[in-house]
């Protein structure tokens, strides 16, 4: 067999690695060139938001304890849960509306379970409410 028959293959795999790899370190200086600078992130403002949604009520419950939480069925729902929880902690929302005191969280009109009643609308979806049933 001729000798340069073989190393044909070679050659052409060494050149189509290099082409990769390079390919590759333009992907990645690209990342390195247009990732925002740590100084240049905001704070997360959807917590922000969420602690001046949830201003108003947090001012209506007591200070620790354990009450209900009611809100979407939607997609964003455990989302939601978890703003409102960390806007009222150290109050604890348990995902129940067995609870006298009942945060409601809504971002659209929706229709609630006939046990509660509306003790405040705080605007926005924010609402306190009064479990009739629970002493």
């Amino acid at each position: 067999m001729n000798q340069s028959h073989l190393d044909a293959p070679s050659a052409r795999a060494t050149c189509i690695l290099g082409i990769f790899i390079a390919a590759c370190l333009l992907s990645s200086l690209h990342l390195v060139l247009h990732t925002p600078k740590p100084s240049e992130l905001h704070q997360d403002d959807v917590a922000k938001r969420s602690d001046q949604r949830f201003s108003a009520l947090r001012a209506e419950l007591p200070a620790h304890g354990v009450i209900g939480y009611i809100g979407e069925s939607a997609g964003t729902a455990i989302p939601d849960y978890y703003l409102a929880q960390y806007a009222l902690a150290p109050l604890v929302l348990d995902h129940s509306i067995n609870h006298k005191l009942v945060v409601g969280n809504f971002t659209t009109a929706s229709k609630l379970p006939r046990e509660l009643a509306l003790v405040k609308n705080f605007g926005n979806g924010v609402l306190l409410l009064e479990n009739k049933d629970v002493r």
